[in-house]
C-alpha cells in the first residue's frame, strides 16, 4: 500500500503542475499568431502532455523507490524541470514573450537531459520513461522557434 501512496504523490505533483501551467491558455492572442503548418491541434497537444506527465510521474516514482545514489539530486532536478514547464506556459501563453519562451524551452530541455542522466545512474527504467518528454521538448523547441520567427523574431522580442 505504501508504494501506491508514493506513486499517488508523484501523480498529484504532476497534476498540480499541469493544472498551474494550464491556467495560461492561448485565447485570441494565440489564435491570431502565425503558426507553422505542422502545429498540432489543441486536442493532440493535450493528449501528448497528459501521457508525458504520467510517464514523468512514474519515472520519478521509480527513482524515489530506489532511494540510492543520486536519487535525491535527481528528484530535485525532476522538480525543477516540472517548474520550467510552468514557467514556459506562463512566458508563452501568459505574457506572450515568444523569444523568452524559446529560451525557457532551451533550459527545460537541458534540465530534462540532466534528469535522464541522473535517473540512469539510479534506475534505467526511470531514465527511459523520461526520453519521450525529451523528444517532445525538442519538437516544442523547434515549434517555439518557428512561432518566434514567423511572428517577427528579432532580439527585441527576447529583451
Amino acid at each position: 500500500m505504501h508504494r501506491l501512496v508514493s506513486l499517488a504523490v508523484f501523480l498529484i505533483l504532476v497534476m498540480v503542475a499541469a493544472a498551474v501551467a494550464g491556467q495560461f491558455v492561448g485565447g485570441d492572442w494565440y489564435h491570431d499568431l502565425s503558426k507553422p503548418s505542422w502545429t498540432p491541434s489543441a486536442l493532440v497537444m493535450a493528449l501528448v502532455w497528459a501521457v508525458l506527465y504520467v510517464l514523468t510521474a512514474v519515472a520519478a516514482w521509480l527513482a524515489w523507490e530506489t532511494r540510492r545514489g543520486l536519487a535525491s539530486v535527481a528528484l530535485v532536478c525532476w522538480g525543477l524541470q516540472l517548474l520550467l514547464g510552468i514557467v514556459w506556459s506562463w512566458v508563452f501563453f501568459g505574457i506572450h514573450r515568444l523569444g523568452w519562451a524559446f529560451a525557457v524551452a532551451s533550459l527545460w530541455i537541458m534540465a530534462v537531459l540532466i534528469v535522464i542522466r541522473l535517473f540512469r545512474s539510479v534506475r534505467a527504467e526511470a531514465a527511459s520513461l523520461m526520453i519521450p518528454l525529451a523528444a517532445w521538448l525538442v519538437f516544442l523547441w523547434v515549434w517555439c522557434f518557428s512561432q518566434w520567427y514567423l511572428n517577427g523574431g528579432g532580439l527585441g522580442s527576447i529583451l
